[in-house]
């Protein structure tokens, strides 16, 4: 699911929808962006919006998914993700639940996915020695 936001086609928006381009691309958020048939509207879409300044939210822009503030600026969601739940777990479930958090809290996907795949060999061997 995508997102969207819709500005009038201006100068002042034009520019606002550079800025908006450059920041996206440089924290790594590609976005589409498009204008109406008839030139009138400039079309932003992409999986996820990052709006830089939260004074670029006018009343004269349109927007199609979740608003979270982030910084001084704004991310703009799909609708559809980031749904809230909430758990009551026990304290011992909690405490381990700890543990795995501060064991893998410093390393990457890739480090976890690696120690793992070491221990399922390493329990493999002996398994079948």
């Amino acid at each position: 699911m995508k997102v969207k936001i819709t500005l009038e086609n201006n100068a002042c928006n034009q520019e606002k929808g550079r800025l908006i381009r450059d920041v996206n691309r440089e924290l790594g958020y590609p976005l589409h962006i498009s204008f109406s048939e008839d030139l009138v509207l400039i079309e932003i879409e992409g999986e996820h919006i990052y709006l830089p300044d939260r004074e670029m939210l006018s009343p004269d822009i349109s927007v199609e998914g979740q608003l979270k503030e982030r910084g001084k600026g704004y991310e703009i969601f799909p609708k559809d993700k980031g749904k809230t739940v909430n758990l009551h777990l026990d304290s011992e479930l909690v405490a381990e639940l700890e543990q795995i958090k501060q064991h893998f809290h410093h390393k990457t996907q890739h480090d976890v996915l690696l120690e793992l795949f070491k221990k399922g060999i390493d329990q493999y061997k002996t398994e079948n020695k």
